[in-house]
């Protein structure tokens, strides 16, 4: 503005504002200067938990500000593992390759960490009747349909219809119950529509707003920055669409915001006291890794992380190196053949005396496919071998898959995070790649009796069975197989009198063994020489004996005895004699004529109980005392006969 277009002295009045020098007066010979003064813009950094911000510059044409930011790695990841994060030329990323070790398989699924598989681990025990279904699920084969009863969980109500039967087959639905009133106290975004549970764009939107700085449209979702209306402000769009401020504004400053692979850096405000610059930034997470492996990159409140837990798995040691995946130390492995000179130094290093290595020694790098070996050096004390190595990192592993091991300055690595993917679930194994559940898959099978226990492992219920005599229920937890019994209809105590059934080892239910009844007969007479018949009573003159044994092998027995008893006398006139058992008298006769008698006899009984208890397949040996007494006038017996009859009741 050198004039206002006018012959005279321009009345015009030009202000500086912040930051800005007007020189002259607006005549032709003084035209008004307007330039740049001193910057009064402040620009400060304004750090995120992912990225340090810093501010270099003093602000001016000649000396923008520049902005620059690094990425934070936390040095202690909230999982508590190691920070495995990188960051490279085209952002920050992590790899993986084989991370099946991070996955273990316990109760009912077995796990093959080399390929990644899931299976369901069939138990062998006896009488397991778990199988794989056609459809690949798993089936356990029922004899008849087991019972089945829903099971209802927070989210899910469970239906149960049919018999079991095949002809009318249980089926179980369910519908997922969606929370009317969420915990937090919100609307549920969940619905539930015929074709399954969703959740639209539309139902979140309005679950975020914008605020100082940012304008959002919750009606398409859009939020894009918020320019002030108020006057003199710098800020506009960019061509590119981006926040811009002219050199204009800001009291001349220049503030740019100057991007870097893995840092996204964002300028807002005027530049002025009351409104400083702020430079704020985000992180790049690369979305396709040099690797060509997913991104497994985390940014948490204290920075960005990945965490690794036995990845020490993925590296080997071959000829030359040892290597113990236990603890993740590598070392060289020296040879036992005789006449190796190679030794560890005082350093640490592989050392090789003169007398051992230079003298004629010849030491050549031996690589392997995993390591790339170095050596130089003379082999002298002067210019002792070095060798060196370093892993080789295949570009095209022979599996097919992408290497995800990375050689950085500090060693080897692996990260691991996201590696749901690299798992998949089959025979029996139901996976979710997107929640990294694994679950047993239940075959729809008709007849299939698995189902989840209350303890959420695999369970295979008892079948249903057909009782017949003697037995009632179906087998079932509400109906187990038990023995049909009747009221025990006598007035007795059933404990104290009842009967017991037993099992035969040919698995034949057996009874009580019946009760046995025997009887024996023992008869024995014996000749006397015209024996005197003593006097007095009760003399024993003859004892008999036998012994009965109780053929019942199972209860004791009880001996009835009868006894017979049969004497010859000889009785001259007026003679008298009598006989009898143990203490009994059972017979007296005399001769009261006036002629001898020969032979005369009378034979006698008597029955009694002589033991109550023989034992099984006992012995009881019964004795006969034979006694005479009341002799008289020259009385002699000359045979006595005796008969002794037993009567064996097992009870």
């Amino acid at each position: 503005m050198s004039s206002c277009g006018c012959s005279r002295r321009c009345t015009c009045t030009v202000t500086a504002g912040p930051g800005v020098t007007v020189d002259g007066n607006g005549s032709a010979s003084a035209p008004y200067v307007i330039s740049a003064g001193p910057s009064t813009t402040i620009v400060q950094a304004a750090d995120s938990p992912s990225v340090d911000v810093t501010v270099s510059g003093t602000g001016t044409m000649a000396d923008p500000y520049l902005v620059g930011a690094s990425v934070i790695v936390d040095p202690a990841p909230p999982g508590g593992g190691t920070n495995l994060v990188h960051s490279g030329p085209g952002g920050v990323y992590v790899e993986c390759a084989d991370v099946r070790t991070c996955f273990t398989a316990t109760g009912g699924v077995a796990y093959d960490q080399a390929t990644g598989e899931f299976t369901a681990d069939l138990s062998a025990d006896a009488g397991n009747t778990i199988v794989l279904g056609g459809d690949g699920g798993l089936y356990a084969a029922g004899a008849a349909p087991t019972v089945v009863q829903p099971a209802d969980s927070p989210s899910v109500d469970v239906t149960v219809t049919g018999t079991g039967a095949a002809g009318d087959p249980y089926l179980v639905g369910a519908s997922v119950i969606v929370d009317p009133a969420p915990p937090g106290g919100g609307s549920n975004l969940v619905h539930s529509g015929l074709d399954g549970l969703f959740v639209e764009c539309a139902d979140v939107r309005g679950c975020i707003s914008g605020e100082d700085g940012v304008a959002y449209d919750p009606a398409t979702g859009v939020i894009s920055a918020d320019l002030s209306g108020d006057a003199g402000n710098q800020l506009v769009l960019g061509g590119d669409g981006g926040l811009f401020v002219p050199t204009s504004g800001g009291g001349g400053t220049v503030v740019q915001p100057a991007d870097t692979p893995s840092v996204d850096v964002t300028v807002s405000g005027a530049g002025t006291a009351g409104d400083p610059y702020l430079v704020g930034a985000s992180v790049i997470v690369d979305p396709a890794p040099p690797g060509g492996g997913s991104n497994l990159v985390h940014s948490g409140p204290d920075g960005l992380f990945v965490e690794c837990a036995d990845v020490r798995g993925c590296l080997s040691g071959e000829d030359g190196v040892a290597y113990d995946p236990a603890t993740g130390v590598i070392s060289a492995d020296l040879s036992t053949q005789a006449g190796n000179a190679i030794t560890l130094g005082p350093d640490g290093g592989l050392y090789a005396p003169v007398g051992g290595g230079g003298g004629g020694t010849i030491v050549q790098p031996a690589d392997t496919p995993s390591v790339d070996v170095t050596v130089s050096g003379t082999g002298t004390a002067g210019d002792p071998y070095l060798v060196g190595a370093s892993v080789i990192v295949d570009p095209a592993p022979p599996g097919g898959g992408t290497n995800l091991v990375h050689s950085g300055p500090d060693g080897l690595y692996v990260e691991c995070a996201d590696v749901r993917g690299c798992v998949s679930g089959e025979a029996g194994v139901a996976y979710d790649p997107a929640t990294g559940v694994i679950s047993a898959d239940l075959s729809a099978d008709a007849g299939n009796q698995l189902v989840l226990g209350g303890d959420g492992g695999l369970y295979a219920g008892a079948a249903a069975v057909e009782t017949a005599c003697g037995l009632t229920g179906d087998g079932s937890a509400g109906a187990p197989l038990t023995v049909a019994t009747a009221a025990w209809p006598y007035p007795c105590d059933v404990d104290a009198l009842g009967g017991v059934i037993s099992c035969g080892t040919d698995g034949v239910l057996r009874g009580e063994p019946r009760t046995q009844v025997s009887f024996v007969s023992f008869t024995e007479s014996r000749n006397y020489a015209d024996l005197t018949v003593p006097a007095g009573f009760d003399n024993v003159v003859d004892t008999f004996s036998t012994t009965f044994t109780n053929p019942d092998t199972c209860r004791p027995a009880m001996l009835l005895v009868e006894r017979e008893l049969d004497v010859d006398f000889i009785l001259p006139a007026g003679a008298g004699a009598a006989y009898g058992q143990d203490t009994d008298e059972v017979y007296y006769t005399r001769n009261t004529g006036t002629t001898a008698i020969s032979d005369a006899h009378v034979q006698t009984t008597k029955f009694f109980l002589h033991t109550t208890n023989v034992p099984p397949g006992g012995t009881a040996t019964v004795n006969f005392p034979v006694t005479l007494g009341r002799g008289s006038a020259g009385a002699t017996y000359n045979r006595i006969q005796v008969f002794l009859r037993g009567l064996m009741i097992s009870h």
